[in-house]
């Protein structure tokens, strides 16, 4: 993207958050491929935005694999570590991290991460042959000092023998966290599960593609989010896009969904979703059983926990309580009906 370009979008969305009454600051977010090839182009943009005055907060990120990061970069991150947050995308292990990213593990000072931005989650992406691992992953990591958030990657043919061995894996790690109350779980242990108990709630996107995110290409054309970029996508689908509502319920509810009791929580891809089905409220039905599986993992483990502080002892724990018991009928019921 040319520079001055990044400068003007940069300008315009500053104008359009300081006018909105909907947001309050800004974040931007350098997206690749692998972000840190353009490290000058960050950099230069980065430094030009520090040195003007804009009307509301903001805030510099990017994810990267972290194999390209030379000393120059790293002096240049510390000096600005509280004006630009670098996220780690890690698989685990050294074992797993070669299995999914061969050649990669060796490359990545995982002490400046941990140094730089200790409360920043490392993003953890399992893949089909990682999953018998993630416990273990999970522990390795934790024990190099990370926080972590990890998710069953998008597009892949999930099925029954896959969310068996991912329950096995939950349950590990739910009793590690239960054994270990000083660590922080991952956030796939702590979902907000009283949002469940809603009676007829309105419909919930699962993240701010359309609304609360714009992706710039590199030739200044806007799209809901990087997923739907031509270099995902393969060509400019941005004139299609238009036909979508991204807040209305009719075009971001799959019908076949609708009545799926776990529906407030459901994580999709909207960009996978126009991707492989042609449509963004299609969702991954491969998907359900692995999730399902993931929340009746994280209802018990919250209930535990709670249990083992003495049980409810406030009117929030006792909601918390009420909707974990929600959810636990719910996954006893459908494996009744199965």
């Amino acid at each position: 993207m040319p520079l001055e370009l990044a400068k003007t979008l940069i300008e315009d969305e500053f104008d359009r958050v300081a006018h909105s009454e909907k947001f309050s600051d800004l974040l931007i977010d350098f997206i690749g491929g692998e972000p840190l090839l353009r490290f000058d182009m960050i950099k230069e943009v980065a430094e030009w935005v520090w040195s003007r005055t804009w009307p509301v907060g903001y805030m510099h990120f990017a994810t990267t694999n972290g194999t390209l990061l030379d000393d120059k970069m790293k002096a240049w991150f510390e000096t600005h570590r509280r004006q630009f947050c670098l996220s780690l995308s890690l698989d685990g292990s050294p074992e797993t991290q070669e299995t999914n990213r061969r050649g990669s593990f060796a490359r990545i000072d995982l002490e400046f991460f941990r140094r730089l931005w200790p409360e920043q989650q490392v993003k953890m992406t399992l893949s089909k042959e990682t999953l018998p691992t993630l416990a273990s992953d999970v522990l390795y990591l934790h024990k190099a000092g990370f926080l972590v958030h990890f998710n069953p990657a998008n597009g892949i043919d999930w099925n029954e023998e896959d969310a068996s061995v991912y329950a096995v894996q939950m349950d590990i790690l739910a009793g590690f966290y239960l054994e270990h109350p000083e660590i922080e779980p991952a956030g796939a242990f702590t979902p907000a599960l009283t949002a469940l108990l809603e009676r007829n709630p309105p419909p919930r996107k699962y993240c701010g593609t359309g609304n609360y995110m714009v992706t710039y290409d590199v030739d200044g054309t806007p799209y809901p989010c990087h997923l739907f970029t031509p270099i995902v996508m393969g060509d400019n689908r941005s004139e299609d896009l238009k036909r979508f509502d991204f807040s209305g319920s009719e075009d971001i509810v799959d019908p076949e969904c609708e009545q799926c009791p776990v529906l407030r929580l459901c994580p999709t891809c909207y960009g996978f979703n126009y991707k492989y089905r042609g449509h963004i409220a299609l969702r991954d039905k491969g998907y359900c059983k692995m999730f399902k599986l993931q929340l009746g993992a994280a209802s018990r483990f919250q209930l535990d926990r709670l249990m083992k502080k003495g049980g409810p002892h406030s009117r929030d724990e006792m909601l918390e309580a009420k909707s974990l018991v929600y959810v636990g009928d719910i996954f006893q019921s459908s494996a009744a009906a199965e």
